[in-house]
């Protein structure tokens, strides 16, 4: 399961930067799968939302596909990152560590936040059953041990 333990929106001259920090844990389904060669996608969603009288509006999006394998062959494990680039890990502790902080690169405009108004910046962390190979993905949606995906992380922003 994977757990946002924090993000927030950093101003920098003309823009924002979001910094986020993700923990991930497999289920023992789920490690054994990778290690029989399956790959795991996360997609990192990042979305900023206007507070409304009676509900929220989405203002900006930004996801972001992360991809972790395990090479048996060369006992390692490869993350695949937003940028089709890919990073090789000895231990899968490694891997989730370079996966823990994703780089949002495209940043955000300053203009998109009008003062006075109220934003939450809302973050998750979603596990992509549907790039399972097809046997796996009816068993992906019905057992427990296939819940990969976090909460949404809200932080209010105000400006």
């Amino acid at each position: 399961m994977a757990q946002i333990r924090h993000a927030k929106l950093i101003a920098n001259d003309h823009n924002f930067s979001v910094q986020a920090k993700i923990d991930y844990e497999l289920s023992p389904t789920a490690k054994e799968a990778l290690h029989k060669g399956v790959p795991l996608t996360w997609i990192v969603r990042l979305e900023i939302r206007q507070i409304g009288s009676f509900w929220d509006s989405t203002i900006y999006k930004q996801a972001l596909p992360y991809q972790l394998q395990f090479h048996a062959l060369l006992n390692q494990y490869e993350v695949l990152t937003p940028n089709n680039e890919s990073e090789m890990f000895l231990t899968l502790n490694a891997a989730f560590r370079f996966m823990s902080t994703p780089n949002f690169t495209k940043p955000i405009p300053a203009d998109l936040l009008q003062t006075g108004q109220h934003y939450k910046l809302a973050v998750k962390c979603q596990f992509d059953r549907e790039s399972l190979p097809v046997p796996l993905r009816p068993f992906s949606y019905l057992d427990a041990q296939w819940f990969l995906s976090s909460n949404w992380y809200l932080w209010p922003i105000q400006k």
